[in-house]
């Protein structure tokens, strides 16, 4: 089993995104130059878990996998899923330009020397950012992922008792960049940059891309909780009561009165959220020698309320792009599962993993393993 590897075979897996709170699946099938949903299911996990990929954790991914599978409507036993962001590693590392089937020895011998990480305990993934310059030399700037290869067994147990084959245990960034970079008109354009801001509920997740290549990602740590939390301080609430006051305010479902409480509460939140970001992009744009990009994708199940985009986008120097990753698809038949296009975004990694044997473009990245 490969983190982040395996080969193209056809047909429409399932998609499993398994986040710290949520789990979503999702399958498409391909009918000309659209992929259309065959199945669609999410299952919210207990919030007291945690996300450190304990025995009750992955106990609780596998009852959620079971119970969305036993719907019937997901067809065959093919999936592809993705770990939990926050229990992988990610570091920018430059190294001197070399050939690219040399890259995988030199960064396995980086991650051990920097990160001080054995590739006996460890699954090392890397993504070729491209050439940057480092003065007058032109240096090789590489994303190293890292993951405990323990973790990644237990993942792996958790989903293959549900009588599942999985072809690969893919990263985040892949999901997001697969996704994002195979709508549009400009998805064959090398030098067109896109910047894709996925909020989480434990942290928030960015990629820049320039065409079909990764060239930057960061995940930060503010997300969802760290929302939930300023509401509870502001409201004088417990931490459930705040979570719920939250997400009746990112439904739409809640006063004036309470909206402004909550719009208060966030304001120094998603203030340091933007700060965050434009460091970024900042060094996106120092790094690659481009202008700062200007337009941005908002996913992540912790996206969908208009203030929250319009707020962390103005305030980054950002303009929300029209959001046209899932043009090509088809959601009809799952539309009472994933909702309106406001709530679209929330399925955007687990679409990207669907897409994985379906539609995958060549990506410029390399397993160690």
């Amino acid at each position: 089993m490969l983190f982040g590897g395996g080969k193209k075979t056809s047909g429409g897996p399932i998609g499993i995104d398994v986040g710290n709170h949520t789990v979503r699946m999702i399958q498409f099938t391909q009918e000309g130059d659209r992929l259309v949903a065959l199945a669609a299911a999410a299952r919210e996990l207990d919030r007291d878990l945690g996300h450190d990929g304990g025995d009750r954790y992955h106990h609780a991914v596998t009852q959620a996998v079971r119970d969305m599978l036993s719907s019937g409507k997901f067809q065959g036993h093919t999936a592809v899923s993705c770990l939990p962001a926050a229990g992988v590693q990610y570091k920018n590392i430059r190294l001197p330009k070399m050939p690219h089937d040399e890259l995988a020895s030199a960064v396995t011998w980086e991650a051990g020397e920097r990160l001080k990480l054995s590739s006996d305990a460890m699954n090392i993934q890397f993504f070729d950012a491209g050439e940057v310059y480092q003065g007058q030399e032109t240096r090789q700037e590489v994303i190293l992922l890292a993951a405990p290869k323990g973790f990644i067994e237990d993942h792996i147990r958790s989903l293959q008792v549900c009588d599942l084959e999985l072809t690969a245990i893919d990263a985040v960034p892949s999901a997001l960049a697969r996704c994002i970079t195979t709508a549009g008109a400009d998805h064959e354009n090398e030098d067109f940059v896109r910047v894709v801001i996925d909020i989480g509920h434990s942290s928030t997740k960015v990629l820049i891309t320039r065409g079909q290549r990764i060239c930057f990602f960061k995940l930060i740590e503010i997300g969802g909780q760290h929302m939930d939390d300023a509401i509870a301080c502001s409201m004088e609430l417990p931490a459930s009561a705040a979570a719920e006051v939250r997400r009746e305010w990112m439904a739409g479902q809640s006063t004036p009165e309470s909206d402004a409480r909550v719009i208060a509460a966030l304001g120094p939140v998603v203030s340091d959220l933007s700060r965050e970001i434009n460091l970024c992009l900042r060094y996106y744009s120092v790094t690659f020698r481009g202008r700062r990009p200007e337009d941005a994708i908002v996913v992540g199940g912790e996206s969908g309320n208009l203030w929250l985009w319009a707020k962390l986008c103005d305030e980054a120097g950002l303009k929300p792009s029209a959001d046209e990753h899932m043009s090509n698809l088809d959601l009809t038949a799952v539309s009472d599962v994933v909702g309106g296009p406001d709530q679209w975004p929330a399925w955007t990694v687990a679409v990207g993993l669907s897409q994985r044997q379906v539609s995958s473009p060549k990506r410029k990245s390399r397993g160690a393993a």
